[in-house]
């Protein structure tokens, strides 16, 4: 890599944890991984899904993230969508409102047209709905009639979920579950943090004052991740994981190619926020659970979790080496 390309990332990666990560830690105490992975979902282009009982802030590490951001000109910062299940695909997407002339509707725009977009509950709507939710996180747009209609960039998901014995409750398909990157979850904060948050001592989202990012910003910021080398080496071990998956009699099916690739490209990701110039062995293996686990469906009563961090100790990871360009 040259000299050019590694301070290129470098002063990315201090201006995003300063503009964002840093800000969105003084709002959501104690949380520093999902804040991680919310960041590293926003610089990979990619969605977030986060568990955890409620109560514990997930709404509140969606807003501090809208409140970092900048909007595109027309765009709004952030957007929210109760689920429920007689939730439409309109309610979300918008709609076309007739004219009294006739000819093409005026588009209604939904709360899906926004930077940032919490999806809370997100298996308690119907199938239905969530197949315009899923059009929207993989192809950026939504479809309204007979016209696609192109959302904000960057456009990132901030989904919750309840565990799904729960009344009213849908298993998300699995072609929606391999559209988040990332799963996380959130718990109860330490004692002492939870004594701040219940005096009102922590920095409301709307209150951050942080040098807040454009979103032409995180845009450019995507455009220099491609300088962090990742050798072909690291990819076969990304791949060696996703195989094993596959092989494993403990789960019912392995994780898909579009897996192995958002490994990849959470583990350079990863590398950048470090300001790395190159990912190693480690980020793939660190990242393994929250990128894959969500994606596996065990044979039992097994917790997907498990069989994967044992298959991760039985594939051998390359020598530091071995990953450096």
């Amino acid at each position: 890599m040259s000299v050019s390309a590694v301070a290129g990332v470098t002063d990315w990666a201090e201006r995003i944890r300063a503009g964002l990560v840093e800000p969105v830690e003084r709002a959501f105490v104690g949380q520093r991984e999902a804040v991680e992975m919310a960041a590293l979902c926003l610089l990979a282009g990619g969605h977030l899904l986060v568990e955890g009982p409620p109560g514990t802030g997930k709404t509140t590490l969606a807003r501090a993230l809208a409140a970092c951001l900048r909007p595109a000109e027309g765009a709004r910062a952030w957007g929210r969508v109760q689920f429920t299940p007689d939730l439409l695909p309109a309610d979300i997407t918008g709609y076309e409102q007739p004219l009294l002339t006739g000819g093409p509707g005026e588009f209604r725009h939904g709360p899906l047209f926004a930077h940032v977009v919490v999806a809370d509950e997100i298996n308690r709507a119907s199938p239905r709905t969530q197949s315009a939710l899923l059009e929207a996180m993989e192809e950026g747009r939504v479809t309204v009639g007979n016209r696609s209609h192109a959302l904000p960039a960057p456009f990132l998901v901030v989904a919750t979920q309840n565990p799904v014995d729960l009344h009213g409750t849908y298993l998300l398909p699995d072609a929606e579950m391999d559209r988040f990157l990332v799963r996380t979850a959130v718990d109860f904060p330490a004692r002492e943090t939870e004594l701040d948050i219940a005096a009102g001592r922590l920095v409301p989202p709307d209150d951050l004052a942080c040098p807040q990012l454009a979103a032409a910003d995180i845009l450019a910021a995507r455009a220099a991740l491609a300088s962090v080398a990742v050798t072909d080496t690291l990819v076969g071990y990304a791949l060696d994981i996703a195989r094993a998956t596959r092989r494993s009699p403990a789960l019912t099916h392995g994780v898909s190619v579009r897996a192995t690739r958002a490994l990849v490209t959470a583990a350079r990701a990863r590398a950048f926020l470090a300001a790395r110039p190159y990912a190693d062995a480690t980020d793939v293996r660190d990242l393994a659970l929250p990128v894959l686990a969500h994606r596996l469906l065990p044979a039992s009563d097994l917790d997907a979790a498990s069989v994967l961090t044992a298959l991760l100790a039985e594939v051998p990871a390359p020598e530091s080496a071995a990953c450096a360009p």
